[in-house]
């Protein structure tokens, strides 16, 4: 069965409309998918209503923004209810703190001689989350780079000459919180964190005790080796496998949905994973997918 765990839409960074990121799984024979925007489950209403006309099992999903020594890692979770307080309270102030950063580039850029406004940035954003590839977006319609890629590697990345650093929740405090909603938690392509290496055994281990329960081995950005490498880890831990294509639509059209970007066994072994969970946890078997019960 052909899943897709990793998925980006206008609700955050993505090209695509909630609705076309199903529609665009279903035609290219996806079976189950996730939708995971950044820090925030604005998408999950309309993505779910497309799911369930097409008959297509769907997980309602986030990729969530935690901070350690300056370095952001992003966590995703998956969900059968979205609506726990303790996490919508919690990216309110996620993006509350995202505006303060995102505020300190423009001043940054302005001083150096680029003006942008925050009006410009939030008119990328829409009602979605908003981050730094919609100020990039404005850079490009400005006529201050020539790519999205150029905006990071000069201005915005971390060696950019306008970059801030990420404040927001802890690993551990982003574990809990999806613990919290009955969710699953992912530590999201271990294999590219923001530091030239990729995360090892050690890394990995302390991720488990604050409570991360699975690993994104499948990404576009992880070789066979690396895939391999945090599957076997996946296997001793005993934590969970998923992958994703990591998908941001026509924003970034070299990475786009493919039926092959994950192995097919890993929708049967997430299935199996998220079972045991919530037997544990709440005595329900099943992640709620709509009109489309199951897992994948």
């Amino acid at each position: 069965m052909a899943c897709d765990l990793h998925l980006h839409s206008t609700a955050s960074d993505g090209g695509f409309t909630p609705s076309q990121v199903v529609e665009y799984a279903s035609q290219i024979g996806l079976t189950c998918i996730s939708l995971t925007d950044h820090d925030t489950f604005y998408g999950i209403p309309e993505a779910q209503k497309k799911a369930d006309e097409l008959g297509m099992p769907f997980i309602p999903g986030i990729e969530m923004t935690s901070v350690y020594e300056d370095v952001e890692i992003h966590i995703l979770g998956y969900f059968s209810d979205c609506e726990e307080p303790s996490i919508k309270e919690a990216l309110i102030r996620g993006k509350e703190t995202t505006s303060r950063r995102l505020t300190a580039i423009a001043e940054k850029l302005t001083a150096l001689g680029y003006p942008l406004t925050m009006d410009e940035v939030r008119s990328y954003a829409g009602q979605g989350s908003m981050g730094r590839p919609h100020l990039a977006r404005a850079m490009l319609e400005r006529g201050y780079v020539e790519s999205i890629h150029e905006a990071f590697e000069r201005f915005i990345g971390s060696d950019g000459v306008a970059y801030v650093p990420p404040l927001g929740n802890t690993p551990e405090e982003v574990y809990k919180l999806i613990r919290q909603a009955g969710g699953i938690s992912a530590i999201a392509h271990p294999g590219l964190v923001g530091r030239a290496d990729m995360m090892q055994e050690n890394e990995i281990l302390t991720h488990r005790e604050w409570g991360a329960m699975a690993i994104e081995a499948f990404h576009p950005r992880h070789d066979d080796y690396v895939s391999s490498f945090y599957c076997n880890l996946a296997q001793k831990y005993r934590m969970g496998i998923v992958g994703g294509s990591d998908c941001h639509g026509s924003y970034y059209p070299k990475i786009m949905m493919n039926r092959k970007a994950v192995p097919d066994w890993v929708a049967e072994k997430f299935r199996i994973f998220s079972e045991k969970h919530k037997k544990a946890s709440t005595g329900s078997s099943r992640l709620t997918m709509g009109k489309h019960q199951g897992v994948c």
